[in-house]
């Protein structure tokens, strides 16, 4: 199968433009799972085996072709009809912690691919949780007059990301049938545990959990018809101070990205304004084509929820995807992808790199070709077994600017202590302290449910290697690697 460039009634998955559609009779979509997107030397779910031998070889050919099998299946048209647009995006369809909550228990055995969905849904973005994790604190667009470092040339950028969460049709019945999202179900399943380290039930093999973080461009945000939002300039050389108090959220980054309403389709633009002095031009200006992107129209606002607090979409306004994070539990620790927006898809800036972005198979085209892929299937390298091993050898960095890049060094705490990366040979120690130097593995490993305190957990943690057994999960719940359940557990 392969992806076919469109824009279905104003879903902008590909670089065609076409006119809006009418969606009063859209029916109520079907979670739709991975599909099969032909690619040479990519399947899903890839075997255990398979894939543990080349983390374990260090092999990143077929590792980033893995990464970028799932994102080409993620954003293939599905077939179906949600939020009151036709042939949306696969990724679209899956349902929300909110929703799956929601839902009545299935028991086991229950068809994965067909069980109920809620009997209506909204297009819900929210803030994203993990900015006020812990003693996280990262500075967005309500920040950035009295935070923000703004260029001298004092454009108006907007820093503001919102995002949802997806769980897959696998993930979703797992979820339901051990009720994972119930605080009261969880107390349970720790309670009926033995030991120190305890945990939920594991989650099947074919199960994938997305987030995906949007941007929103509002009237309000407009000059003329120019966006304007925050250029990612590449992960800085070197940790300074300033990014130790204050990470390096989008209100610092440097340049701008320019996106004209008025293009419907794809542009030939791959530069930035690295300064905002420039101003608009045809290298550094986009169009909606250039995105996946959702338009709100008369017929699918009623699909969309408020934004924050008494702000709400309006007709024109437009949804555009930034970036998303990815994870499959085809290994016990799960793979790791994560995914932004770039303008130079072919030659991204870190966390990415060009030899990823070669890595990219030919069926995957249009808007969603423009994204670049940051990937760890490991938390360090050499890869140590998930118990017993050592926080020895090499980093491997593995974030998303738009989710990661804000946290600072009083995002992370501890226990479990960190004890850094000792490197073999030189015995030189490694130490990441702040979130352009994290791994998701390593800080997904800690998320962890208190039976005592619902609220609390381990703290973010950011690359060194970390046990299953480690010490610090004594007195908690291990919940297989997924924030998504603590944060949303009511």
């Amino acid at each position: 199968m392969t992806l076919t460039p469109a824009l279905h009634a104003g879903v902008r998955i590909g670089t065609l433009a076409c006119a809006a559609l009418a969606f009063s009779s859209v029916s109520m979509a079907t979670p739709v799972p991975l599909p099969d997107p032909g690619i040479k030397g990519y399947k899903f779910p890839e075997a255990k085996d398979t894939l543990m031998g080349w983390i374990n070889k260090d092999q990143a050919a077929p590792i980033n072709l893995h990464g970028w099998g799932l994102w080409t299946s993620l954003t293939m048209p599905s077939g179906q009809s949600e939020f009151g647009m036709p042939n949306v995006p696969v990724y679209l369809t899956w349902l929300s912690p909110a929703e799956i909550a929601d839902l009545p228990p299935i028991t086991p055995g229950a068809a994965i691919e067909t069980t109920a969905t809620p009997p209506k849904r909204l297009f819900k973005l929210e803030r994203p949780r993990q900015f006020s994790h812990g003693s996280a604190s990262v500075p967005t667009a309500p920040e950035a007059a009295s935070n923000a470092r703004e260029p001298a040339s004092a454009v108006k950028r907007d820093a503001s990301i919102f995002v949802t969460v997806g769980y897959d049709p696998a993930a979703q019945a797992w979820a339901q049938q051990n009720q994972l999202f119930s605080v009261k179900s969880l107390q349970a399943i720790y309670n009926a545990g033995t030991g120190d380290i305890r945990s939920i039930p594991s989650f099947p093999a074919r199960s994938v959990t997305t987030k995906p973080t949007y941007k929103v461009i509002t009237k309000a945000k407009l000059n003329g018809s120019i966006y304007t939002m925050p250029a990612w300039p590449g992960t800085p050389q070197t940790v300074t101070p300033k990014i130790t108090q204050r990470g390096f959220p989008e209100p610092d980054w440097p340049g701008c990205v320019y996106v004209d309403v008025k293009k419907t389709g794809s542009t030939t633009a791959s530069a930035i304004d690295a300064d905002c002095k420039t101003g608009p031009t045809p290298t550094n200006t986009y169009g909606l084509g250039d995105f996946v992107s959702f338009p709100v129209t008369a017929d699918n606002i009623s699909s969309f929820d408020k934004l924050l607090g008494n702000s709400s979409l309006e007709v024109g306004d437009v949804v555009l995807l930034m970036a998303m994070h990815v994870t499959s539990r085809e290994i016990d620790e799960w793979t790791w992808q994560t995914y932004f927006w770039t303008p130079n898809p072919a030659n991204p800036p870190l966390p990415s790199s060009s030899a990823i972005a070669k890595a990219r198979p030919p069926q995957l085209k249009g808007a969603a070709a423009h994204y670049a892929m940051s990937i760890g299937y490991q938390m360090v390298t050499p890869n140590q077994p998930a118990v017993g091993g050592k926080s020895v050898g090499y980093p491997v960095t593995a974030f998303n600017p738009y989710l990661e890049s804000g946290f600072n060094a009083r995002t992370f705490g501890e226990p479990p202590v960190n004890p850094g990366i000792l490197a073999p040979g030189t015995q030189r120690l490694y130490m990441a302290t702040v979130g352009i130097q994290s791994n998701c593995m390593t800080c997904h490993g800690a998320a962890t449910f208190s039976p005592t305190n619902p609220k609390a957990s381990l703290p973010y943690l950011t690359d060194f290697y970390l046990s299953r057994t480690d010490p610090a999960f004594k007195g908690y719940l291990q919940l297989d690697f997924l924030w998504s359940i603590q944060g949303n557990a009511k």
